[in-house]
């Protein structure tokens, strides 16, 4: 069961017993993330999305910073941090397990350096970051060279091995809504393919993957979307 977003003044969606509850917003990234776990581990749960302009009071009772995701477990346990929920659920669900022992602690320090291109993400799709997006591709592509080198090196189509784990998974959203950017900027996003072979393989594998499917953002609604955003008046359902 999905939602329409709640606003201020609407009643808390009474708990479904046997579920746990996502708090979402349709276009988070970080939201993202937890539903393509959800979905791989088949875990039973809903989601409610929440309007994050006009957020409804209750919700600030489930997490005072008001922000999403935000995971009620259906033993009544809260969670408020899209990495903090997922390692949660890979603990707590072990089938498929989403860390390589031997390579987690690599992976943990790839997923630190990601947020760097994270940022830079979150500054172009608000306005913030006044540069031609070529110079911003070129920053972004300087960070991917050791996510390519990583891929080289490990020899297998996913940073997970021969499956996606945790790395790939968490990487994902922002991937997949990367085609905002030329939308946004209205420019030509110039990104050199060539220079990142593993890479663009496992694009091309992750996208093939069901539970990536289930999941699929449009990137042209993401855009449509942020343009709400940047005119002050986000409109969360197209």
């Amino acid at each position: 069961m999905e939602e329409i977003d709640f606003l201020s003044g609407s009643d808390k969606p009474a708990d479904v017993e046997g579920l746990s509850r996502l708090y979402s917003m349709t276009y988070c990234p970080f939201v993202h993330r937890i539903r393509l776990i959800l979905t791989l581990k088949n875990i039973p749960h809903d989601i409610v999305n929440i309007n994050l302009k006009d957020k409804p009071e209750w919700y600030l009772e489930i997490n005072p910073k008001g922000t999403v995701p935000s995971y009620v477990d259906s033993n009544g346990e809260t969670l408020t941090d899209s990495i903090v929920i997922a390692n949660y659920l890979d603990e707590k669900y072990p089938e498929p397990t989403l860390y390589n022992e031997e390579t987690k602690s690599r992976d943990l320090e790839l997923l630190d350096h990601y947020s760097k291109i994270a940022v830079i993400f979150k500054e172009c799709i608000y306005d913030e970051d006044k540069r031609q997006l070529e110079e911003i591709v070129a920053e972004i592509m300087d960070y991917l060279d050791e996510y390519e080198q990583e891929l080289n090196v490990r020899q297998t189509p996913f940073f997970g091995g021969g499956s996606p784990g945790m790395l790939d998974i968490l990487m994902w959203p922002w991937v997949e809504k990367a085609k905002a950017l030329p939308l946004l900027y209205k420019q030509a996003a110039d990104f050199d393919k060539e220079r990142f072979p593993k890479l663009m393989r496992w694009i091309i594998e992750m996208k093939e993957q069901p539970f990536v499917k289930e999941n699929k953002s449009s990137y042209e609604q993401f855009a449509q979307y942020m343009e709400t955003v940047r005119s002050g008046k986000p409109e969360y359902d197209f």
